[in-house]
């Protein structure tokens, strides 16, 4: 068991369990579209690293365009009155065929060569050409081969320094995240999750807030995506699925260990849950096929974990222990 690997992977798992937090936790907008979102996030960054671009440009391109799906889902509750998770579950579906416009395929690998890409082109001639006369031949072969040389970007997460590169991006989205929070605006975010006709009474336009809110979770989900991408070394339209009922088991799992204190502690409860996540992943991988386990249950027994969460807090199970009525 790499216990390296299994931090690098909680790291990415942490940033897109923060951003399923600011929308389940914040702004109390249940939403599936990370589902979508966080594939978005990693086709759009991958296809960029074909063009060449600075990869942290890449990075943050296809987090902007997952951060877009969260604008549209909250664009369709807002406009057209639809319950958010519905909205949700129809732009989660609409991005599954989107993704595969994006790549242009099923999945898409990571670049790994500095010059890579001899790209053919091969045209033939025709009779317009021939009268225009933009077509050269080539000893008499009216078939031309071109070969195009193209720069790539190259993912620093190939390199020995992931662990410190991904440590510096989840500080990073923290820190903006907190204070982020703390501004006026952040403030009347939370405002917006706690009460909603409070927000409208005090004159400010929850519209705004929501479509913000949703923005900016769909908007980690999708770096959280491109990271992965770039770590794994490919980007594939089925990546996301599950990834919610994941994000949510992380920040069970987090919220069971520190309690809900305030804010700032708050904001480590998914970043906890979701290495302690992947420990138990790991752990259940390793030792779960001496009793049959399959790596295929893994999300059967995430979800059956935040039932029984979610069933301990409603049936008051510590109550029932302690023979309390």
């Amino acid at each position: 068991m790499d216990v390296l690997s299994i931090f690098e992977q909680g790291m990415i798992m942490a940033i897109v369990s923060v951003g399923v937090f600011v929308s389940f936790r914040v702004i109390d907008m249940p939403d599936l579209t990370p589902d979508g979102s966080y594939v978005t996030g990693a086709a759009v960054s991958v296809i960029l690293m074909y063009s060449g671009i600075p990869w942290f440009l890449c990075v943050f391109l296809g987090a902007f365009f997952a951060g877009v799906s969260g604008f549209f889902t909250a664009l369709i509750v807002n406009k057209l009155k639809v319950n958010s998770l519905l909205a949700s579950i129809l732009i989660m579906t609409m991005l599954y065929s989107v993704n595969i416009r994006i790549m242009d395929a099923p999945n898409l690998p990571v670049p790994d060569g500095g010059n890579y890409s001899s790209e053919k082109i091969i045209q033939e001639s025709n009779k317009l050409d021939d009268l225009l006369g933009d077509f050269d031949f080539q000893d008499g072969n009216d078939i031309q081969e071109k070969q195009e040389i193209k720069k790539v970007t190259l993912s620093p997460l190939k390199r020995d320094n992931r662990f410190l590169v991904l440590f510096l991006i989840l500080c990073g989205s923290l820190i903006i995240l907190y204070i982020l929070f703390k501004t006026e605006f952040g403030i009347a975010l939370r405002g917006f999750g706690g009460n909603k006709e409070g927000i409208k009474n005090l004159g400010m336009n929850p519209n705004i807030l929501s479509s913000f809110g949703m923005f900016f979770s769909n908007f980690l989900a999708g770096l959280g995506g491109a990271i992965f991408a770039s770590y794994a070394g490919f980007s594939d339209v089925n990546m996301g699925t599950g990834i919610v009922v994941t994000s949510l088991a992380s920040i069970i799992i987090g919220e069971i260990l520190i309690g809900k204190l305030n804010f700032a502690f708050n904001i480590f409860a998914p970043v906890i849950g979701a290495i302690i996540y992947q420990f138990l992943l790991a752990v259940a991988m390793k030792y779960g096929y001496a009793i049959g386990f399959k790596s295929s249950d893994m999300k059967l027994l995430t979800a059956l974990f935040i039932i029984l969460v979610i069933g301990f807090e409603k049936l008051e199970v510590k109550k029932w222990f302690l023979l309390k009525k």
